[in-house]
């Protein structure tokens, strides 16, 4: 019931913007200096839209074990330039600045992904950076990726929040999980972002790991370099 009552108000709050703004439109009311505002409004809200159907609909997948991916080999740094201009939006909307760095070292290395499931993982990751750092003093989201041990390659969201309580850094990756605190109370949520990277992650034979730093917090998706490349 809290699952359902999570997700109706997710969709609704968006919704409501976008019946707004459309009106707004519709009626004529809107200067011509205010139209691009107000379609940049309702493109924003279409995607916040579009992010909350594609998590319900690949939780769906996963609960009746019905997920599909289609992993191959694509360089790291490839998908790094995939994923900036879905994430750029959401960072700049909410009065963030994006910093994104893909080590030299780390751009060709190849990884077997499915591309889409990818950029996924690093937009729910992005997600969760942006709403938890909401009152941070510093509002910027670092993402980037190097070489890790073990012949991996490590792609990294940090923000520059409150990070994640101890006690608490293997639960958040739990389905419909919420942390008991004030500032999760504040701020909306369905609880099944996280959840999905860490099944999304697995799925694609990698790890998914969070560490506090000073200050914030700095997730970790750790992928295996690919032995052959599709040009093999």
């Amino acid at each position: 019931q809290d699952f359902v009552s999570a997700v109706s108000h997710e969709l609704k709050t968006p919704l409501t913007s976008i019946r707004m703004y459309g009106e707004l439109l519709r009626q004529g009311w809107a200067s011509e200096d205010k139209k691009q505002t107000y379609y940049a409004y309702i493109h924003d809200e279409s995607e916040r839209l579009s992010r909350l159907i594609d998590n319900v609909l690949q939780l769906a997948r996963v609960t009746r074990n019905e997920l599909r991916l289609d992993p191959r080999g694509v360089t790291a740094g490839t998908l790094m330039a995939d994923v900036r201009p879905k994430i750029a939006s959401t960072v700049e909307q909410a009065g963030f600045t994006l910093v994104t760095d893909c080590a030299p070292e780390a751009a060709g290395a190849v990884i077997e992904v499915d591309p889409d499931a990818f950029s996924q993982i690093l937009i729910n990751l992005v997600d969760n950076a942006v709403k938890f750092s909401a009152r941070s003093p510093r509002k910027a989201v670092e993402v980037g990726c190097r070489s890790g041990p073990h012949d991996r390659v490590l792609f990294s969201v940090r923000d520059y929040g409150p990070g994640v309580p101890k006690d608490q850094m293997r639960q958040i990756f739990r389905l419909f999980y919420r942390a008991d605190s004030g500032l999760t109370r504040e701020t909306p949520g369905t609880g099944i972002g996280l959840a999905l990277v860490r099944q999304l992650v697995e799925a694609m034979g990698g790890s998914v790991e969070v560490a506090n730093r000073e200050p914030g917090a700095e997730f970790s998706v750790a992928f295996p370099r690919a032995r052959r490349t599709d040009a093999d």
